[in-house]
């Protein structure tokens, strides 16, 4: 066990610094070089570290023997991350192929006019094709998948299957799925830091074309119910169409009561094309006609969905 937890260490301090000589990882994990040495040997013979052949002069003010360089291989594992959303009232998908290290190996987005179980495996299997070193596949959609289902999902196709399980038996990849706006409202109290986890917050993602959502994080853990459909204030439960039928700060207003009442929020962002930053006071001025000001959330508008998101697909 004692090996075990020190070869995570090593490993994540490698996986850290990139490469570094023996006498540099001792000193960033606490570890003696002998057994630093011990433990490179591990990593070497299970590919996840190589010994490069160039030598470092020592960094002693005495000179000494030069020092070889080890570099942890991050490419030896990837994982391609499929983001979907709307934007300008087009279905979109932004892909990412991400090694150890969390770099980004490639990049790309396009427009999808329909999103189906073919078009998901095609497209993951074409980054297999490129990608030889994938082990993982990530998406992020907006719906719920409730005991293995689709049970909430914006996109006809998808509803009702059993998708994580289809996509991972036809291309072999293990495949996670995540809501949406969960993930954003992740991405979101991220970029908070510590004062996430004292807070209450709510995101809502407000799309053109499909029904609103909303994800909370109460002290910086995700609630998504007993079913996972906290938050789902819309498409579970109505056919309300998107709010281009109607009018935004009313819509959003009305949001911020309905989650005053029983979230009681620090915060709430609205993820919303129609909502620029000058809106802020035309929604707390409708709110304050239902409640006392003092109990308003802090409203944040004209943030990116896209930063948020992306972000909360890696937590």
């Amino acid at each position: 066990d004692l090996r075990a937890y020190n070869l995570q260490k090593l490993r994540d301090a490698l996986r850290m610094a990139g490469q570094a000589t023996q006498p540099q990882l001792a000193e960033m994990t606490g570890l003696s070089v002998m057994t630093v040495n011990a433990l490179l040997r591990i990593l070497r013979e299970n590919h996840e570290a190589e010994m490069l052949e160039e030598l470092l002069p020592s960094l002693s003010e005495s000179g000494g023997r030069p020092a070889r360089q080890y570099r942890y291989l991050s490419n030896r594992h990837m994982a391609l991350v499929l983001s979907f959303y709307e934007k300008d009232g087009r279905n979109r998908v932004a892909a990412r192929v991400q090694n150890l290290q969390g770099e980004i190996i490639f990049s790309e987005e396009s427009v999808c006019s329909e999103v189906s179980l073919e078009f998901l495996s095609e497209t993951i299997g074409g980054y297999c094709k490129e990608y030889s070193q994938l082990d993982v596949a990530i998406i992020g959609l907006p719906g719920v998948e409730v005991d293995g289902v689709l049970s909430v999902m914006d996109y006809p196709l998808l509803r009702g299957l059993r998708l994580r399980e289809e996509l991972t038996r036809r291309t072999g990849l293990p495949v996670f799925l995540a809501n949406d706006v969960n993930a954003a409202v992740l991405g979101y109290g991220a970029s908070l830091g510590a004062d996430a986890k004292g807070e209450t917050l709510v995101a809502v993602y407000w799309p053109l074309r499909y029904p609103p959502g909303a994800g909370i994080l109460l002290r910086g853990e995700l609630y998504q119910g007993r079913d996972g459909l906290a938050g789902e204030f819309a498409y579970a439960f109505s056919e309300r169409a998107g709010y281009s039928s109607g009018n935004p700060v009313e819509q959003a207003a009305e949001a911020v009561l309905d989650f005053v009442r029983y979230w009681n929020p620090h915060r709430m962002v609205f993820y919303h094309e129609g909502l620029p930053l000058e809106k802020e006071k035309d929604i707390r001025s409708l709110c304050a006609a239902s409640m006392e000001e003092r109990f308003l959330p802090e409203i944040v508008l004209g943030r990116s969905l896209d930063c948020d998101y992306e972000r909360g697909l890696y937590i």
